[in-house]
């Protein structure tokens, strides 16, 4: 027997790990053993398990961008471009199954939902009435449903067993996690990600496309130039993009400017890109013209004045400004003018497309938001077409950047800028939408095809650059080498008068020769692609002229120090002067390119030389040469420039380092200049050595632009032995230790993304796709080659790579200080390239080495020392759990890759010595605070990864597992296990054992369920349970999702490896969540608040607890141990459970048989305790029922599984493929792919997504449907094979009650019809089997097995009604031939069917009485019991008529389902009808609390308990007579007056020894305990503590003579829990009665309630208006609402006033009544509204009729109504059986009224603490001068003279003293006030007080005049009609 684990003996299951086997050496002896196939299919891993793969790079444009041909390329350059075309290498890991994460559902069968009663198909209300209107008739008109045709034929139990078994076996799933739900994917830690490819980086991209480009006039070519600005970052975003919107007439005016115009040229589209939307950006287009006289506000006038419309003279003036043009165009054609810009806010589009990456202004917007996947086109805005009809003019003072900055700030804060800026009139219409994936014929920045290139378009789509605001951190992967020149200011002020006009033209020069200008600028609009110079527009006579102008450069991919910009400046001469030539030369500025080498941006300030530049300038910068300058040398001339490079890195650091590596590449001539150095070849170590040390100082952005780069010549740096002047140089520790600081520097920067196990997703892809070692015979990049493979795995060639892991593993171990501590905290990194790299030598060495040979022992011991250290460091890193975790998860990822690359034993060893050293941890004495659950849970990620080893079967050696393994000839481990013999008949099974063999020859599973089983102690956290447990769960799936695990022997041996899994789960049995409640939100003893508010559910685990013998706890084993701890999460249990259920599924079952054979009865218990729970955790759950702790799981989308569960579906045969294919007709439309997941959040409540379609709920239903099925027969199965071993007499009598609890446990919740239908078979079977020893032994369960099979009898499903109908007449039959007595078997029918009508209201009562008529058609046809045949007919009618009167009633039932009240009287009813029997008395009584609690009325739901109490009290002691059992029901009067109505039972109704009389599970002092608690915990919940100290008086006495000192401990906790309840409530004074009101109803529609009077009891709090509200609205149904009236006042209702044809109502509020004697035993809160049947309200009239009047003619009714039951009772609405009415004079209404408002004053005044508020309201309305019918007005009535009638002496008397007390009063509440006010209520003090003065004058005359007469000698006085209101009115007050 498996005994409970406790923490301790857990924790040294942990340590020491038992030693592997030695792997290698035992596949050679064993492989050999096993036959060829296995051998093949088993043995070691297959060629291609890692493979390395040459892929060609991902390429945007048709040719990849590549330098200028004919080049000889420097190595840098070349570097860049092979990096940046070289194919990826890629590792890849072949996968033979999908990872675990992914579900299939394959083959569902059709399941028929057989659903609780709620939704059993009800018959239509007309026919179900038809049906019964006689309670007589024949039952034999019905036609009898089909029979099962062999139920009476005689077959030997064992023929019916293997009959049962053979139908269980056909048609069942192969897969069982095939249906369940994906594993929670936040565990899933062994998901490597694959890491994103490296691409160019796009971001948002949006396509502007320019359709109009118009003015009023059109006289002259304009020119469009636009480009994107950030108003915030006051910066230009993008490049220019040039247009022309010419029409052919106007651009004809420049034809002898444009020699050609190259189609890229003609672009009318842009594609522009965003990384970091927002609301600033603007689109800003300017608009530029040809050159001519004028400024430019003199030129724009004739757009703002003229329109093309116009006739007459202004036709002539447009003709003649068109002449004037052309003629400016001939002349001038090449230069432009600025004329008119527009800019265009884009904050709509970003706001439309809601993008994730746009955030408040704020925050700052990091790379994380921004890794490649997210940067896809917008697609979520839509297409928006603008119109715009303004342009502003230029101003030609205010053209520069700056200003265009101020500008866009004005124009977005307010529309002003329109009224300072002249505009001009003209049209703009563009399109602007996100630009699609795929845009066909569209180029580059350099100009190249994108594909897919359609070449049939006219014009192309232009790309955009983008210059990003801040740092985009994506490594460059393309060859880009642009420079951009910024013209920005001249200032020629100083010059003579000539220069005016003034213009730069740029020039890219190679030499300084005029021809050596480069075409490699790019052109502008309707032109060529590049040319050769181009101009800045001209502003017309302005010295110092501010530019806008952007020329854009191809920069060549070698660049010298001859290569410089050269500017040569010039006036233009807008009018004609004969001779003159159009441009002046005015000077020259250059600015070499390089600069000591490097590549020269940033904002210069040039002089301009006057002179002809001199020989050879070009070299040096502008201020050297001997010539005239402008303004003496003084700088002139503003120019920006920058650089988009991938060649050129722009840093220091990292261009110092690129220098020196390639010095030692190739021939260079010593000493090199470096910026402002010279490096010797002596010195060249020593800096290359410092420049590999400061790489790590370089900024970020540019490291990680060029970070592929680096890293390839770092890791060439660190293998390759340079020979430095003759000296061999060793880098490889600098290399190391830099390469370590830069991984460092990306994992610590927050602008850098991580997957999910904090890796750096740009290290992750170098690793991935990149990284290779460098080739020694370096091939030269030859254009048109680069697609072919570089070096074709070149660097095996050389053998000093050959040791690059040796080296790595090497600078790992001896790395100390921070480069050590960075070298383990991302160890991931060091570890990739370790497995990256000896894959790439197994690769080219084809494996043939065997894996002991394959690696020298130096690397395994430093591998052995890597693993060791970063152990260590993981159990050092203990204090930042997260760190440690990431850690860990490297390190496994690791060895899982040794795995397939090592000596396999070897690497066990290691994980045995990683499991060692973090066991040492957890054992030691001390472990660090919390660490435990943390080690655990490292532990248990660290073998999931290893576990999901695409071979973890074969390192399991789980072929030698199986039973019927052949034995080996040799003694090795296998012949050795008990588990691998080849028989196993004469030894006891021990393969459920996790022994010390078992966990040294299965390693890794060993591992994991030692890890398993230190989790579920009951010390863990619930996470480390629901990790340990999921880590098993995603290793079956990826059982059964693999196809090499489908045959069937394969999954026996795999189930084999997995059954010491058993022997766990069974340990962790007390630990489960309990399923079998639905309510319940905890274990079996949670003792939640929501458990208390429905603890008066009498279900079935309520039932187990209170049912009383020995017996009974006994066989179902659920005992009171394993009741105190529930520690597993309802998802872990359910996990846990369905491992179970495929280990059961999968097992070989002769084994499962043998194993269970063996088993002592205690075990077997166990289990079948198991399999209850899992009966209800595996429920089938529909719709909206689902209870709380389990979600109705989502689908999601996967396109495979789909169409593989459709395959499987249609292949059915029969019907159920016919049902599938309608099925599939229906969902047609549906596109989405389907797979089960669970929600983040988990067990959440059902349907949280709205949004389902039919076809998916369908698809959800069916799932879940198929796994409850499956899941069952998998219990039915396990059930099965333990009846067969329960032949014994000492298995059965333990056995087999536990067996039926299962079975009726099953029979309990939904199931489909396929499940039923064997269910239902397995009974029949059980019943013919032990049928005697059934109805002996296990009568509680027949009888629930009858009210089980009963509900299945009125299924609206025929199957399942015929299989019930079968089994319910078998089990008749059995009851009857083996006790010759009918009577127990009707009594349990009979009671059964009354507690099914009570508890499903839409029970069907047709179907039941068609089942009746089949059973009674088999009792007919039994030829067995043909000599009986009238008796038992006789019985069976008996029987009938039964159940027919409790089907009536039924039927009543239902008429009233919506009327609470009615409903409860109507159960009322019944139970008392049944007063004679008490087993249905007791059975509707639980009916009646179950309907209470539902409503939440758990006062009455408790009062029906206590009064089933009562009923079993008056049987028991009638049974026997117990000094501590109550006498009967008279011991229950202190819980209520009522409860004497049960005494009816008594021995003249009925003998308790009459067989089938009070035989129920209640009538036993368990029982009678059982309920008695249950109504303590209800009373609980509804608040009535006192009470539960009563019903604990009864509990107590009998608790003490059981001796049961457990109970009375959990019982005095509950009663000081009650008390403490007490305490608190009366001290926060917030206890809540109900509240009562009188309700009559009056009318014929009312049939029997016509002029009847209740007392209603609502909720506390319930106000008037709500409960008309009620009455009136479900009244309004059931009449219509026309006729139902609602009589507002409380006025006795003249029936003879009231329409004949209405339903009046009358709904008065009142108040619990007492008698002054009363008053003094109910003294607290609780006493005064507990145990009420008298109420009082009032009646205000006049005796003219009308309600109210004038202080001396007000009278007052007071009616008090006596009920027929004290409250609380079994029904919230009690009839009124009395009716008192007293009638107040108006004196007497005047003498109640003041003595309320003097109560209402003392409260106040005596209030602590004292509430100031509470006392001025009362003040003022006694005081106050204004109050109406105040108390000097009723003194004035009533006092102001001695009344006439000497009767009425006593009550004014009586007034004058009220009111002498009531000024008192009012004194001490104005001395009070004065007390309590603040400094700004003094006014309202003295006022207070000045009227408290005059109201005192104005009553001191009435108050002191007495009476005389009263003051005489004493007399009899009559007693007036009123006396005995008076004591009332005393009492009221006191009450008050």
């Amino acid at each position: 027997p498996h005994s409970r684990r406790d923490g301790e003996e857990n924790r040294k299951n942990t340590a020491p790990t038992v030693d592997p086997v030695d792997f290698e050496g035992f596949l050679m002896t064993q492989l050999s053993n096993l036959d060829s196939e296995l051998a093949q299919e088993l043995g070691d891993f297959p060629e291609d398990d890692l493979d390395i793969v040459f892929t060609p790079k991902e390429c945007r444009t048709l040719q990849p961008s590549m330098p200028e041909d004919g080049v000889e390329l420097d190595l840098h350059v070349r570097d860049c471009v092979q990096t940046y075309t070289r194919e990826w290498l890629i590792v890849n890991r072949n996968r033979y199954w999908r990872q675990p994460g992914v579900q299939a559902t394959a083959h569902l069968v059709v399941v028929f939902q057989q659903a609780r009663p709620q939704q059993a198909q009800a018959i239509p209300e007309e026919t179900s009435r038809t049906t019964l209107a006689t309670s007589d008739f024949d039952l034999r008109s019905l036609q009898p449903d089909p029979r099962l045709e062999n139920l009476l034929r005689h077959v030997s139990t064992e023929e019916f067993e293997r009959q049962n078994e053979e139908a269980r076996r056909t048609n069942r799933h192969a897969e069982l996690l095939a249906l369940y739900p994906a594993v929670d994917e936040e565990d899933a830690v062994e998901i490597r990600p694959v890491p994103g490819r490296p691409k160019e980086h796009l971001g948002s991209r949006i396509l502007v496309k320019l359709q109009t480009l118009k003015f009023e006039i059109e006289i002259e070519p304009l020119f469009a130039c636009m480009a994107l600005y950030d108003v915030k970052e006051r910066k230009k975003i993008s490049e220019n993009f040039h247009c022309d919107l010419n029409p052919d007439s106007l651009r004809g005016f420049l034809r002898s400017y444009t020699p050609s115009i190259d189609s890229s040229s003609q672009a009318r589209s842009a594609v522009f890109s965003v990384t970091y939307p927002s609301s600033d950006i603007y689109l800003v287009i300017k608009i530029e013209k040809v050159l001519q006289q004028g400024e430019i506000g003199d030129c724009a006038e004739p757009y703002a004045v003229l329109k093309e419309s116009e006739a007459g003279k202004m036709k002539e003036k447009i003709e003649k400004l068109k002449a004037q043009a052309e003629s400016f165009c001939q002349r001038l054609g090449k230069y432009r003018m600025p004329f008119a810009w527009i800019p265009i806010s884009l904050t709509n589009v970003f706001n439309l497309s809601t993008l994730e990456r746009e955030i408040p202004e704020t925050e700052g917007l990091n790379e994380r938001s921004l890794s490649l996947e997210d940067s896809s086109p917008v697609s979520n805005f839509k297409t928006v077409s603008l119109t715009l009809s303004t342009f502003f003019k230029q101003e030609g003072d205010r053209l520069s950047d700056e200003d265009l900055f101020k500008f866009l700030a004005d124009f977005k804060r307010s529309s002003s800028l329109q009224r300072r800026i002249k505009t001009l009139p003209g049209t703009l219409k563009l399109e602007i939408s996100p630009a699609p994936e795929n845009l066909g014929y569209c180029l580059t920045p350099e100009l190249l095809p994108v594909k897919p290139f359609l070449e049939n378009r006219n014009r192309p789509h232009k790309e955009i650059l983008e210059f990003p605001i801040r740092e985009v951190y994506v490594p460059h992967t393309i060859y880009r080498n642009l420079l951009y020149v910024y013209p920005q200011r001249l200032n020629f002020a100083n010059r003579p008068a000539s220069a005016r006009n003034l213009t730069i033209k740029v020039q890219f020069m190679c030499g300084e020769d005029p021809s050596c200008a480069m075409p490699v600028i790019f052109g502008k609009s309707s032109g060529p692609e590049f040319v050769q110079e181009t101009y800045t527009a001209i502003t017309y006579h302005n010295k110092s002229p501010d530019f806008y102008e952007e020329v854009k450069i191809k920069l060549p991919a070698k660049l010298t120090e001859r290569h410089h910009l050269l500017f040569t400046f010039y006036h233009i001469s807008c009018q004609p002067k004969q001779g003159a030539s159009v441009e002046t030369l005015l000077g020259y500025s250059w600015l070499p390119i390089l600069l000591n080498d490097r590549l020269q941006t940033g904002h210069y300030c040039l002089p301009v030389a006057l002179d002809k530049l001199p020989f050879h300038y070009s070299i040096h910068s502008p201020e050297t040469p001997p010539i005239k300058w402008v303004e003496g040398h003084k700088g002139v001339f503003n120019v920006a420039v920058q650089a988009v490079s991938s060649v050129h890195a722009q840093d220091n650091h990292l261009e110092k380092f690129f220098t020196l590596c390639h010095s030692l590449e190739s021939q260079v001539s010593f000493p090199i200049r470096l910026m402002d150095q010279k490096i010797t070849e002596a010195t060249l170590e020593h800096e290359l050595k410092l420049s590999i040390i400061c790489l790590n100082s370089s900024r970020l952005e540019p490291l990680v632009l060029f970070l592929h780069l680096v890293l390839d010549k770092l890791f060439q740096l660190a293998l390759q032995p340079m020979i430095i002047a003759g000296q061999t140089a060793n880098f490889s520790q600098f290399a190391f230790e830099s390469v370590v600081a830069i991984v460092n520097s990306l994992h610590n920067s927050k602008d850098l993304s991580k997957d999910q196990h904090g890796r750096n997703c740009l290290l992750a892809s170098y690793i991935y796709y990149v990284f290779r070692l460098p080739d020694p015979q370096r091939e030269v990049v030859k254009p048109g080659n680069v697609g072919a493979r570089v070096a074709k795995i070149f660097f095996f060639l050389d053998t000093c790579y050959s040791h690059f892991h040796e080296e790595l593993a090497l600078q790992m171990v001896v790395s100390t200080g921070i480069v050590r501590e960075s070298v383990f905290k991302y160890a991931w990194f060091f570890f990739e390239l370790l497995v990256s790299f000896d894959s790439g030598i197994l690769h080219i060495e084809k494996q043939d080495n065997p894996r002991r040979s394959r690696f020298s022992d130096r690397f395994k011991d430093d591998i052995t020392t890597i693993v060791s250290v970063v152990t260590s460091e993981i159990a050092a890193l203990l204090v930042k759990p997260e760190q440690a975790e990431k850690i860990n998860i490297s390190l496994a990822f690791f060895l899982y890759d040794l795995l397939s690359l090592m000596d396999r034993g070897f690497v066990f060893n290691l994980i045995k010595h990683y499991c060692n050293q973090v066991g040492t941890i957890s054992s030691s004495s001390n472990p660090p605070l919390n660490s435990l659950s943390t080690l655990i849970s490292m532990r248990l990620e660290f073998l999931r990864i290893l576990c999901s080893h695409e071979h973890y079967l074969n390192l399991n050696l789980f072929f030698m597992t199986s039973t019927y393994a052949p034995v080996s000839p040799s003694p090795s481990l296998s012949s050795q296990n008990s588990s691998s013999c080849s028989s196993f008949q004469d030894q006891k099974i021990t393969v459920f054992d996790l022994s010390a063999e078992y966990r040294q020859q299965h390693f890794l599973t060993g591992l994991l369920f030692t890890e398993l089983a230190a989790a579920l102690d009951a010390d863990s956290e619930g996470w480390v349970q629901r990790k340990a447990v999921n880590a098993i769960l995603s290793l079956l799936s990826s059982h059964d999702l693999d196809p090499r695990c489908s045959k069937k022997e394969v999954k026996i041996k795999i189930a084999a490896l997995y059954l010491p899994l058993v022997g766990i789960i069974l340990d962790s049995l007390p630990q489960l969540y309990d399923f079998t409640n639905p309510r319940s939100g905890k274990g079996r003893t949670g003792n939640t608040e929501e458990e208390e508010e429905c603890a008066g559910a009498i279900n079935q685990n309520v039932a187990l607890a209170i049912a009383g013998n020995q017996l009974n706890l006994k066989s179902f084993g659920i005992t009171l141990v394993s009741l105190v701890c529930a520690t597993l999460s309802p998802d872990t249990t359910r996990n846990l459970l369905i491992c179970f259920l495929w280990i059961m599924k999968n097992a070989d079952q002769n084994l499962i048989q043998k194993w269970i054979a063996d088993l002592p009865s205690m075990q077997l218990n166990r289990i079948l305790d198991l399999l209850f729970i899992c009966v209800s955790c595996f429920e089938y759950k529909v719709g909206e029922t689902w209870p709380d702790f389990l979600v109705l799981l989502s689908l999601q989308k996967s396109q495979d599984v789909k169409a593989r569960l459709e395959e499987a579906l249609l292949r059915g045969e029969g019907a159920r493929g016919e049902m599938m294919k309608r099925w599939n007709d229906r969902s047609v439309g549906l596109s989405e792919n389907l797979r089960w997941r669970k929600e983040q959040t988990q067990w959440r409540q059902a349907n949280e997504r709205q949004d389902k379609t039919k076809a998916e709920l369908d698809q959800e239903a069916l799932i879940s449907g198929n796994l409850a099925t499956e899941a069952n027969l998998i219990i039915l199965d396990m059930q099965e094979n333990i009846i067969q071993v329960g032949n014994s007499t000492e298995c059965r009598d333990n056995l087999l009650g536990g067996v039926l609890k299962v079975l009726v446990n099953s029979l309990g919740c939904d199931q489909s019809t396929t499940y039923l239908t064997h269910c239902f078979a397995t009974l029949r079977a059980l019943i013919a089997k032990f049928g005697d020893f059934l109805f002996e032994e296990e009568v509680e369960q027949c009888a629930d097995l009858c009210q089980r099979v009963l509900h299945h009898c009125s299924s609206s499903i025929n199957i399942t009604r015929t299989q019930a109908c079968a089994t319910l007449y078998l089990l008749m039959r059995y009851s009857f031939s083996s006790t010759n007595n009918f009577a127990r078997v009707k009594m349990q029918m009979t009671m059964s069917l009354a507690s099914l009508v009570g508890k499903s209201p839409e029970f069907n009562e047709e179907f039941l009485r068609r089942s009746l008529r089949t059973i009674l058609a088999y009792a007919e046809e039994d030829k067995h019991l043909r000599n009986m045949l009238f008796f038992v007919l006789l019985q069976v009618e008996e029987l009938l008529c039964n159940l027919n009167s409790i089907l009536s009633d039924t039927v009543k039932m239902r008429e009233f389902q919506e009327d609470p009240e009615m409903l409860m009287d109507l159960m009322y009813r019944i139970a008392k009808g049944y007063q004679t029997s008490p087993d249905l008395r007791l059975t509707w009584l639980q009916n009646m609390a179950e309907k209470h609690t539902k409503r939440k009325c758990y006062t009455e739901a408790a009062m029906c308990l206590v009064h089933a109490a009562a009923l079993v009290a008056e049987y028991l002691s009638m049974l026997e007579d117990r000094s501590y059992l109550p006498v009967g029901s008279v011991n229950f009067q202190n819980i209520s007056s009522n409860v004497l109505e049960e005494s009816a039972v008594s021995d003249d109704v009925l003998s308790p020894d009459e067989d089938g009389i009070c035989s129920g599970r209640y009538f036993s002092e368990s029982g009678l305990v059982g309920l008695l608690e249950q109504a303590a915990e209800l009373f609980s919940t509804g608040g009535l503590y006192e009470t539960v100290n009563e019903v604990y008086k009864i509990v107590i006495p009998i608790l003490e003579a059981h001796r049961d000192f457990r109970k009375l401990t959990l019982t005095h906790s509950k009663l000081q829990k009650a008390f403490d309840s007490i305490i608190n409530k009366v001290l926060g004074q917030k206890r809540m009665f109900g509240t009562y009101f009188r309700v009559g109803f009056y009318g014929s529609r009312f049939g029997d309630l016509d002029e009847q009077e209740f007392v209603y009891k609502e909720p506390a709090i319930t106000k008037l208006p709500e409960i008309s509200h009620r009455l009136e609205g479900f009244y309004g149904q059931c009449f219509g609402e026309d006729a139902v009236e609602v009589i507002k006042d409380s006025a006795p209702v003249d029936k003879r006033k009231l329409d004949p044809n209405k339903a009046y109502i009358q709904i008065t509020f009142v108040e619990p009544y007492f008698d002054e004697y009363e008053m003094k035993d109910r003294v607290t809160y609780f006493e005064k509204n507990f145990n009420l049947c008298r109420f009082m309200y009032s009646t205000p009239f006049t005796m003219d009729g009308r309600p109210r009047g004038e202080l001396s003619e007000q009278y007052k009714r007071n009616t008090i109504l006596t009920t027929m039951h004290a409250f609380p009772y079994i029904k919230t609405r009690i009839s009124v059986i009395k009716k008192e009415e007293f009638i107040l004079t108006p004196i007497e209404v005047a003498i109640e009224d003041m003595r309320k408002k003097t109560q209402e004053l003392t409260a106040a005044t005596s209030q602590e603490p004292p509430d100031a508020k509470m006392l001025q309201m009362v003040l003022q309305g006694s005081v106050g001068a204004t109050v109406n019918q105040g108390p000097l007005e009723v003194a004035q009535v009533f006092l102001a003279e001695i009344p006439a009638d000497p009767k009425l002496y006593r009550h004014h008397n009586k007034l004058r003293l009220c009111f002498k007390e009531f000024i008192m009063r009012c004194g001490e509440a104005v001395e009070k006030n004065k007390r309590l006010i603040t400094a700004d209520q003094r006014e309202y003090q003295l006022e207070l007080r000045k009227n408290y003065g005059k109201l005192k004058e104005n009553l001191r005359p009435m108050i002191e005049r007495k009476i005389p007469q009263l003051y005489r000698p004493v007399m009899k006085v009559h007693s007036t009609s009123f006396r005995k209101y008076d004591a009332q009115t005393s009492s009221q007050s006191t009450k008050e």
